[in-house]
């Protein structure tokens, strides 16, 4: 999840440590009213929020990969060529949402989370929740559109 929302491997590889780093110092304040899980992911998410704000980079360095999404089943040059640069796209387009919005979707889509879980996570409502899905869809939507034809 957090290499979703970085891109970069080395900046996941510090903010994962960072996480687990948060999490000890804190056990003694999870209080039990939510899942473990759900307690982890958000300072997960905070971790990641305090690292892009401070970021001066919002969209990902040309190779790097957020979703693999392309089939790569078929081996011939020509898709295989087709399918890095869909995911290239991919990668783009959701690297370049805000942080609130790339969130909504990492979160539900990506890691399959129930929307009010997610919005837990976030801090916020399910209904602003399904309202960044939703703004997030169609943001994507419009910059996939020639990939959706």
């Amino acid at each position: 999840m957090i290499s979703q929302m970085v891109v970069n491997d080395a900046d996941a590889d510090d903010l994962t440590q960072e996480t687990f780093l948060r999490a000890i110092r804190g056990i003694n304040g999870f209080r039990g009213r939510s899942q473990l899980s759900t307690w982890l992911y958000r300072i997960a998410m905070n971790t990641v929020h305090d690292f892009l704000r401070g970021q001066n980079r919002p969209q990902p360095a040309p190779g790097e990969v957020l979703v693999d999404r392309a089939d790569l089943r078929a081996s011939t040059p020509d898709r295989l060529a087709m399918a890095g640069e869909f995911n290239n796209a991919i990668t783009a387009a959701v690297g370049s949402l805000p942080p609130a919005l790339r969130a909504a979707v990492v979160l539900t889509i990506l890691q399959g989370l129930r929307v009010g879980e997610a919005a837990e996570i976030e801090g916020c409502t399910a209904a602003t929740m399904y309202w960044r899905i939703h703004k997030a869809r169609k943001i994507l939507e419009k910059r996939l559109g020639k990939y959706l034809t």
